[in-house]
C-alpha cells in the first residue's frame, strides 16, 4: 500500500499519470470575463473569455488544460509571449478527462512567460454543479426568479471556464461579470468597479452578443472584482441574483461579513450574521493566523448539492445550513447552522490557505474542518458541549463504516478523477476529524496549536501533503520533550491514515497479580481479518476509583500482534478496568467475562461512576461485539438495562442507535413485536419526563435536554409506548384544525418531525395532502425539510409511488437537491421499502439522468437500499440487476461494494443471532 501511494505521489510531481495535466506549463494569473443573460427565453446564453498568464516549466509545443460543457471559439484563441504571437495549429477536446489540447507552431521556452486567451460560449442549465441556474418563487410577486450559482469542487471549475483544474495549480484571479442591472453579482473578492463598457469587446463585440441576448446593452453592467489571492480553481465562485443581504455587527470581527438570501428570507439571516464573525475571530486566535481577505460573504442558494462550499470569501450554502427562523426552525436546525458555518470558516485556513496537493489527501481539508467546527461551535455556544457531541458522532460513524472490508484509507490513492466524489465520505470527514482530535489529546493542545501555526505559515498560498503536517507536529513535539517511547508523529499517524480500518483490543485480566494481556487485530463486522494490520494505539486506561486524568500510554505497532502484550494496572480483583474511557482513538475493546460483569454491575448500581464517554464506548463496544458474535447478547443487554436511568444524552443516544441497528433487521420479521416490547421497557422512564409524553419540550434552552426528549419521543412512538402515537395524532389534528396553519403550528418545534411521521403513518390521504400543502407554502427551508422526510412515512402505496415519481421529475414538488433524501426516506420506511426498491430497479436510467454529475447521491441511494436487505434472495436479485445496469453505477462503485458488504452482514446476523437475541430480549422485558 505504501509503495502504491509513493508511486502516485511521484506521478503527481512529474505529471505522468494519464488523468493528470502534463505540468509543462503552469498558470500564475487568470483574467476571467463572463457575460450572462439570465433569461429562460434565451436559454440562459453566456459568452466568456479567459486570459491566462502562463510560465513554461520546460520546452513544449502543446498546452493542455481542462474545459467542459461549453463551446470553444477555436479561431479566436491566441497565444503571445516573447514579443511573438504563436499560431494555434490544432485544438482537441478529450471527453474522457476533459483535456483541451492546443498544438502550437513552435516550442515554448523554459521559464518564459506567456499569455493564452480562449473565448468560449454556451448555455447554462438548471443543475447543481459548474456554473448553473437555480430558481425560486418570490412570495410577494409570485413570480419565478432565476439566479446563477457555482459549485466547482471537485472538478467542475472546468465547466465555468477553461482552466488548469487540479488543486496544485494555484493562481490569482481577476473576475469580470456582465449581467442585467436588475441583478447583483458577488464573487470571492470585493467589487472594484462597475462599467457600461463591454469588457469582452475584443473577443465578443456587443454586435455579436446582442444577437443572442434578449435585453439591450443599456440594461447590462460589467462588474470588475478585485484581484484574488493565489488559490486553486475549485475555490473560485460567483453568484448573480436578485438577493438581499444583511451586514454582521462590525464589533464581532475586523472582516466585513454579509449574509445573502432571497429577499423574503433575509429575516432568517440574523443568527448566521452573529455566529459567523464570532467563529472567524476565534479561528484567527486559535491558529494565530489572520484571515487574509477583506470580506466574507455567505449566501443561501435555493438549489445546492452539498451542505455548503468553502469558496474563499464567498461561502455558498443550502438554505437549511445558513438560515434560521426561531418560529419555524428547531433547536437541532440551529445547531446544524452553527456547525456548518464553523466547518466552512475553518476551511478558510485548511483547504484555502493551505490546500492538499491532490485529492488523495482530501482528509487534510475535510478532517480538519470537521474537527475545527467543534472548536468553533464550542467557542460561540459553550453550553452545547459541541466538542463532545461531535466527537461521539464522528467516532460512531467511523466505527461503523471502517469495520467493512470495502472501506478505504484516510489517505487514499485516486487513479481516476471519476472516483474523487466517492471519497467525500465519512472516512475523509469523520475519521479525519477523529484522528486529528486523537493527536490533540496525545500531543497536548499547546503543542498542537503551535505546530498548526507553523504548518499554515510555511505552506500559505501553497499545497501540502500529510507528511508536511507530520514534520511540523514532530518538530514542535520534540521541542517539548517528545512522545513517550521516542515514537514520532509520522510513525503513529501513518498506521492510522495509510491503512484501512481500526483495531479490536482484546483485554484479558490476571486477577491474581494486577496485570492484563492485550492483543490487537483489525476489527471486521463480518468474519475476521486475514491481514496482520496493526497500529500504534494510544491507550487511555482508567481503573475504578482512579481520577480521569490518566497519562496516555502506547501499544506499539508490533505489540499484541503475534504475542499478547502485558500491562500492569492498579485495580483490585473486585474493581473494573476501562480502556478508552475518553474515546481518545477509534478502536473497540473486548474484555474477559468477569471485567464485563464488573462494568455492568457498576452501570446498574451507579452509572455516573463511569465517565460519560466511557459509557458511550462501553455501550457501542458491547452491542457491536455481540453483533459480530464476539460477546454474548445476554451480556450486552444486561449492560444496556441501566439505560432506563441514563440522564445524559450521549450514552442514551448511543444505546438507542445500537438498538435501532437491530430494529432495522427485525422490523420486517415476526420478531418485531418482541423487539418493540423490549424497547418500551428501555425508553418508557425517560420518555415520561418530557417531549411527546407531555406534548411539550421541557428545558427548551438546554440543547442536550432537547435532543434527549426528541430521541426518546421518536423511539417511544416506534415502540408504541402507550400514549405516544395518540399524542402525536392529537397534536397533528389540532394543527389541521388551526386557522391559518402556515403561520400557526401548535406542535412544539423540536417534536414536529416525530409528530409528522407518526401522524402520516397512521393517517389517510387527507392528512398527507394537508402536510404537502404546508410544505408548498412554507417559506423556511428547515420547515420544508422536516415535511419532506415525513411525507415518506405514509403507508398509502399510491402516494408513495407519486412521491417517488416527483423525485426525478423536473418542476415537481421535490427539488433535485432533495431528491436523494426523499428516495432514501421512502426506502427506510416499512411499506415504502418495497415500492422504492421496485422504483430503483425499474427507473435506474431515469434516476441516473436526474442525478447526472451527482454520482455520490446515486451511490447514497443504492447503499441505503442494500442496508435494508435481510435475505439472500434480495441480495441475489440486486447482484443480478447491478450487473445488468453497471453502466449507471460507474461513479458509485465504492458505495455499491460497501452496501453489498453491509447486506451480507445483515443477512449473516439474522441467520445467526435473531432467535437468540429475541429470546434474550423477552427475558429482559419481564
Amino acid at each position: 500500500m505504501r509503495l502504491l501511494i509513493f508511486c502516485v505521489a511521484a506521478a503527481l510531481v512529474a505529471g505522468e499519470s494519464e488523468y493528470l495535466l502534463p505540468d509543462d506549463v503552469i498558470p500564475t494569473h487568470y483574467d476571467v470575463k463572463l457575460a450572462y443573460d439570465i433569461d429562460p427565453a434565451t436559454n440562459f446564453t453566456h459568452f466568456g473569455v479567459v486570459e491566462i498568464t502562463l510560465t513554461a516549466k520546460r520546452p513544449t509545443s502543446k498546452i493542455v488544460l481542462h474545459a467542459q460543457d461549453f463551446s470553444i471559439a477555436n479561431e479566436k484563441i491566441t497565444l503571445t509571449g516573447q514579443n511573438h504571437e504563436y499560431q494555434i495549429m490544432g485544438v482537441d477536446l478529450n471527453d474522457t478527462y476533459n483535456f483541451l489540447t492546443l498544438k502550437i507552431d513552435r516550442e515554448l521556452k523554459e521559464d518564459r512567460i506567456y499569455k493564452l486567451s480562449i473565448p468560449f460560449y454556451g448555455n447554462l442549465k438548471q443543475g447543481l454543479d459548474g456554473v448553473y441556474i437555480s430558481s425560486y418563487v418570490d412570495t410577494k410577486s409570485k413570480k419565478k426568479e432565476y439566479l446563477i450559482a457555482t459549485q466547482f469542487e471537485a472538478i467542475s471549475a472546468r465547466k465555468g471556464f477553461p482552466c488548469f483544474d487540479e488543486p496544485m495549480y494555484k493562481a490569482t484571479f481577476s473576475i469580470n461579470i456582465a449581467h442585467n442591472k436588475d441583478f447583483t453579482a458577488v464573487s470571492n473578492m470585493p467589487l472594484e468597479s462597475s462599467s457600461s463598457d463591454n469588457a469582452l469587446e475584443d473577443f465578443w463585440p456587443w454586435e455579436m452578443m446582442k444577437q443572442s441576448f434578449s435585453a439591450p446593452r443599456e440594461q447590462f453592467i460589467w462588474d470588475q472584482f478585485e484581484k484574488s489571492v493565489p488559490m486553486s480553481t475549485y475555490l473560485v465562485a460567483f453568484v448573480v441574483s436578485k438577493f438581499a443581504y444583511v451586514d454582521s455587527p462590525p464589533a464581532l470581527s475586523t472582516t466585513k461579513f454579509r449574509i445573502w438570501s432571497r429577499k423574503d428570507a433575509v429575516d432568517q439571516t440574523a443568527y448566521a450574521a452573529t455566529i459567523g464573525p464570532k467563529v472567524l475571530s476565534y479561528f484567527e486566535k486559535f491558529f494565530n493566523v489572520s484571515f487574509p481577505l477583506p470580506k466574507q460573504d455567505m449566501i443561501a442558494i435555493p438549489d445546492f448539492s452539498a451542505g455548503a462550499m468553502e469558496n474563499w470569501g464567498l461561502i455558498t450554502y443550502r438554505e437549511t445550513a445558513l438560515l434560521y427562523d426561531k418560529r419555524q426552525s428547531s433547536f437541532l436546525n440551529k445547531e446544524r447552522v452553527a456547525e456548518v458555518i464553523a466547518h466552512e470558516l475553518a476551511h478558510q485556513w485548511f483547504g484555502n490557505l493551505v490546500t492538499m496537493r491532490w485529492w488523495s489527501d482530501l482528509w487534510l481539508n475535510e478532517g480538519f474542518a470537521t474537527f475545527a467546527a467543534s472548536l468553533g461551535v464550542r467557542a460561540a455556544e459553550p453550553a452545547w458541549r459541541a466538542e463532545r457531541a461531535y466527537a461521539v458522532a464522528n467516532i460512531a460513524s467511523v466505527l461503523a463504516l471502517d469495520a467493512l472490508e470495502s472501506s478505504h484509507p484516510v489517505s487514499v490513492p485516486i487513479d481516476d478523477p471519476k472516483r474523487i466524489s466517492e471519497i467525500f465520505d465519512e472516512i475523509s470527514y469523520r475519521k479525519g476529524s477523529t484522528l486529528i482530535r486523537m493527536m490533540t489529546m496525545f500531543l497536548g493542545e499547546d503543542v498542537f496549536r503551535k505546530a498548526l501555526h507553523n504548518y499554515l505559515i510555511t505552506h500559505s498560498y501553497n499545497n501540502a501533503e500529510q507528511d508536511d503536517l507530520w514534520k511540523e507536529l514532530t518538530e514542535v513535539s520534540q521541542q517539548n520533550g517528545g512522545l513517550t517511547r521516542n515514537v514520532t508523529v509520522k510513525q503513529v499517524m501513518d498506521t492510522w491514515t495509510r491503512q484501512t480500518g481500526y483495531p479490536l483490543l482484546t483485554v484479558t485480566r490476571d486477577y491474581a497479580d494486577k496485570s492484563l494481556a492485550i492483543s490487537q487485530k483489525r476489527y471486521l463486522s463480518l468474519g475476521t481479518s486475514k491481514t496482520t494490520t496493526s497500529w500504534w494505539v494510544p491507550l487511555s486506561v482508567l481503573c475504578e476509583n482512579e481520577s480521569e486524568n490518566q497519562q496516555v500510554q502506547w501499544l506499539s505497532q508490533t505489540e499484541g500482534v503475534s504475542n499478547e502484550y502485558r500491562f500492569e494496572h492498579s485495580a483490585s480483583p473486585d474493581e473494573w478496568v476501562l480502556f478508552n474511557y475518553n474515546m481518545i482513538a477509534p478502536y473497540r475493546v473486548n474484555y474477559d467475562t468477569r471485567n464485563w460483569q464488573l462494568l455492568a454491575s457498576t452501570l446498574k448500581r451507579s452509572h455516573v461512576r463511569i465517565p460519560e464517554l466511557g459509557r458511550v464506548q462501553l455501550l457501542s463496544d458491547a452491542f457491536e461485539l455481540a453483533w459480530s458474535n464476539r460477546l454474548d447478547y445476554s451480556t450486552a443487554l444486561d449492560l444496556a438495562s441501566y439505560l432506563q436511568h441514563e440522564e445524559d444524552y450521549l450514552p442514551l443516544s448511543t444505546g438507542l442507535s445500537a438498538l435501532i441497528k437491530i430494529e432495522n433487521v427485525l422490523k420486517r420479521t415476526p420478531h418485531y413485536g418482541a423487539f418493540q416490547k423490549y424497547m418500551r421497557k428501555i425508553v418508557r422512564n425517560t420518555y415520561q419526563k418530557g417531549g411527546l409524553a407531555r406534548k411539550q419540550i421541557v428545558n427548551p434552552d438546554d440543547l442536550n435536554s432537547v435532543k434527549m426528549q426528541v430521541a426518546t419521543s421518536s423511539a417511544a412512538c416506534r415502540a408504541e409506548v402507550p400514549g405516544c402515537v395518540e399524542n402525536a395524532l392529537a397534536l397533528f389534528q389540532q394543527w389541521m384544525e388551526t386557522s391559518n396553519p402556515d403561520e400557526n403550528n401548535p406542535i412544539p418545534l423540536d417534536l414536529r418531525s416525530t409528530v409528522y411521521c407518526a401522524a402520516l403513518r397512521r393517517g389517510g390521504a387527507a392528512a398527507w395532502r394537508f402536510a404537502l400543502q404546508r410544505r408548498r407554502h412554507a417559506r423556511v427551508a428547515a420547515a420544508r425539510d422536516a415535511l419532506l422526510r415525513s411525507l415518506a412515512c405514509t403507508r398509502h402505496v399510491w402516494l408513495l409511488a407519486q412521491y417517488l415519481e416527483w423525485s426525478i421529475s423536473d418542476n415537481s414538488d421535490i427539488r433535485r437537491q432533495d431528491a436523494a433524501s426523499a428516495i432514501t426516506s421512502v426506502l427506510t420506511s416499512d411499506v415504502g421499502y418495497y415500492i422504492a426498491k421496485d422504483f430503483v430497479y425499474t427507473r435506474i436510467e431515469d434516476m441516473y439522468n436526474a442525478f447526472q454529475g451527482q454520482g455520490r447521491r446515486l451511490g447514497y441511494i443504492i447503499k441505503t437500499l442494500l442496508n435494508q436487505f435481510t435475505t439472500q434472495r434480495e441480495l441475489d436479485e440486486f447482484l443480478k440487476w447491478s450487473a445488468e445496469n453497471s453502466k449507471y453505477l460507474e461513479e458509485a462503485k465504492l458505495s455499491v461494494s460497501q452496501g453489498v458488504e453491509r447486506a451480507r452482514v445483515n443477512i449473516a446476523w439474522l441467520k445467526r443471532n435473531a432467535q437468540q437475541v429475541v429470546n434474550d430480549m423477552r427475558h429482559a422485558s419481564q
